[in-house]
Order: C-alpha cells, then structure tokens, then sequence
C-alpha cells in the first residue's frame, strides 16, 4: 500500500507537488498535463527524490531511506536508464548482478528481445531501447512497478504486449501515461494539477472529468 500525507516538493521556491494526501493500492493510474507533478511523484515513489515535507510509505517503508524497499521497485521513465554502448545481453546481466538476479532470461519472450541480446543499444530503435529498459525493471520481479510515460516511443506490438504484461502485474502498478485509454483498466486514477490533487478515486469518467476542468 502506497500511504501520502501532506506531501509535497519544493525545488527552490516552487511547489512540483503540494499537500497530497491518500492511500492507495493495486493498480494505481496518474493524470496529468505537462508540469502537473507526475515524474516528480514517481521519483518520491522511487526512492530516487525526498519530499520537502509530509509523508510517503509504501509497505510501511519510506522509499528514499529504504535501501530494501527500494530493491523491490522497478522503474521505467521516458529516459531508458541503460547504457547504450553496451549489448542488450550485457546491461540485463549487469543489472542482474547489481540485484542479484539469477533468471533474467524470462523477460526476454514477451518483450521480444531474444534475437537483439548482442545488439549494443546504440545500434537499436528507441522502441527497443524502451522495451530493454522494462525488461530491466521486471527482471528484478518487483512488488511495486512505476512506468512514467514509459509507453512512448513503443510500436503498436510492442506497446498491446506491455500492457497486457501490466495488467496482469501482480503487485503496486503505478501508470503515469498521457494516453489516458491505456490506463482505463486501472482501479484507482489520480489526477494532479500544478502539483495538487485535482481528483482521487476509482472512477475512470469522474478523472476524465476532473482533466478536462483543467
């Protein structure tokens, strides 16, 4: 479970996230406009940024001072985080050493990436860049999955096949998508606006709704 009090984050003077409060679980889908708050949100939910004040737990555990709980989250952004001057092969075993991973082969099928393993990255579509950089978010078998508009740049094939991978993710799924069709299967949806909570709920129409009073 996924628990925010107050939360907010300031970089200098201005507000990217203001007073948010909720608590959710499941499959958890993020609305927003440019400048809205969702990359910075994800991040909190990573571990990777601090709030400025309030709260934020996952499981119990506060993600930035979590190194255990941080080890059970996969993240994939708009910006792969993988090393582009190495094979496919070679980022996947070293991010599986980095996590101590014996079976990092399973991932490979769904996401088509078998016959590209020597393949260095630079060699290869964004699409495929995008779809290594999943692989090493579910190769760690995470039990809480953020995707920050990490559907953009994926062909039509490829984008059908993670989104029934995600579907069927058993665990926290957080969807920050601007596609907003994409995340209707998702029982709960928040909506941010400048930073603040502009609807939360399990009602896909009333989060619509709540964007288009933007």
């Amino acid at each position: 479970m996924i628990f925010c009090e107050k939360l907010s984050k300031k970089f200098g003077e201005t507000f990217a996230l203001q007073d948010l409060s909720f608590c959710a679980e499941g499959k958890i889908a993020v609305f927003g406009f440019n400048g809205a708050g969702k990359s910075t949100l994800s991040k909190i939910f990573a571990g990777i940024l601090k709030p400025s004040s309030g709260k934020i737990e996952i499981f119990g555990m506060k993600p930035s001072e979590s190194p255990e709980l941080r080890r059970k989250i996969g993240l994939v952004t708009h910006n792969p985080m993988v090393y582009r001057e190495l094979t496919v092969k070679e980022n996947l075993e070293f991010y599986a050493k980095l996590y101590r991973v014996k079976d990092w082969r399973s991932v490979l099928e769904n996401l088509r990436l078998s016959d590209k393993l020597n393949s260095r990255l630079s060699e290869l579509s964004k699409g495929f860049v995008q779809r290594v950089a999943i692989a090493r978010a579910l190769l760690i078998k995470p039990k809480v999955l953020i995707l920050d508009e990490a559907l953009s740049g994926l062909d039509l094939e490829s984008k059908r096949e993670v989104l029934r991978m995600i579907k069927d993710f058993n665990g926290i799924l957080v969807f920050s998508t601007h596609n907003f069709e994409e995340a209707q299967f998702c029982q709960t949806f928040i909506v941010l606006e400048k930073g603040k909570l502009a609807y939360f709920g399990e009602s896909y129409e009333k989060a619509l709704r709540a964007l288009s009073a933007i």
